[in-house]
Order: C-alpha cells, then sequence, then structure tokens
C-alpha cells in the first residue's frame, strides 16, 4: 500500500512538472513573435529617421555633386534653404515616431540629431553667395550632424542588440 502511495505521488509530481513545463514552453514561444515583431518595428521607424537625417545631409553638403554647388553653378541660396526646411520638417515629422517606439536613450539621441539639423538649417540660412567664411560654418553644422547621426545608430544597435 505505501508503494502504491508513492507511486500515485510520483505520477503526480511528473504530471504537474510536464504541465507546468509546456506552460512555459508555450508562454515563451508567444513572447518570442512579438519581440521579433518589436525589434522589426523599431528598426522600421529608426532607418526611416536616418534615412531623412541624411538626405539633409547630402542636400546641405556644400562638396556633394547634389548639394549648394552643382557643376559650379551656384543655385538660388532661398532655395536651397527652402529644401534644406521642407527636408527638416520632414524628420521632424518622423521624430514622434521615434519617441513612441523609444527607450529613452534612443529618444535623446533622437533629439541631438534633430537639434543638429536645426542648426544646420539656421546656418544655411545665414549664407549668401557673396560671404564665403560662412559657408565654412554649413559644413561644420553638416559634420555635426553626421556626429550626431552616427550616435544615434550605436544607440539604437544597442536597442536592438545588433
Amino acid at each position: 500500500m505505501n508503494a502504491e502511495i508513492w507511486t500515485l505521488s510520483g505520477v503526480i509530481v511528473g504530471a504537474a512538472g510536464a504541465l507546468g513545463a509546456a506552460a512555459l514552453t508555450s508562454r515563451a514561444a508567444r513572447r518570442a513573435p512579438l519581440a521579433t515583431q518589436r525589434r522589426d518595428k523599431r528598426r522600421e521607424v529608426y532607418a526611416a529617421f536616418v534615412g531623412v537625417a541624411a538626405e539633409l545631409t547630402v542636400a546641405a553638403d556644400p562638396n556633394a555633386s547634389g548639394g549648394y554647388r552643382i557643376n559650379s553653378a551656384s543655385p538660388d541660396p532661398e532655395e536651397w534653404v527652402r529644401e534644406l526646411n521642407a527636408i527638416r520638417r520632414r524628420l521632424l515629422a518622423t521624430y514622434p515616431l521615434v519617441q513612441l517606439e523609444g527607450p529613452q536613450e534612443v529618444e535623446r539621441s533622437g533629439m541631438a540629431v534633430m537639434n543638429a539639423a536645426m542648426d544646420l538649417v539656421m546656418a544655411a540660412d545665414n549664407v549668401t553667395l557673396a560671404d564665403v567664411p560662412r559657408f565654412a560654418q554649413v559644413f561644420g553644422e553638416v559634420q555635426k550632424l553626421s556626429d550626431a547621426v552616427a550616435a544615434f545608430l550605436v544607440d539604437c544597435q544597442a536597442v536592438l542588440r545588433i
């Protein structure tokens, strides 16, 4: 009789353990796709933000073929600043998604990109065709924007665990 009780106890404990393991496995299996979806959504949002920031960098770079000087011809500075402002507004439109996806370190470095973009557009607005020394200031702001984007990417990689 004693052996039967121990056998019955063993069967109950074994069944409970198997059910517990199955529940944990099922829970982990449900969480894995959710984590992947969240990471993919973050990657998509971060990539869109970086893409617009890169577009602004290229449009503002005075040495780029598509930048301020095209084949030694200088376009209208006001038109150039309007173009930069349009790109900056698109960057501004993508930033709330970065805020939504977070986390805070990515949000903060995204704000640094936004500030660098604003500084760049303000510096470009001060440039005139006859004012060559200020043109170097625009290049300095382009470099600051590039550095801010690089820092943003480092934070994104840490969050995405790439």
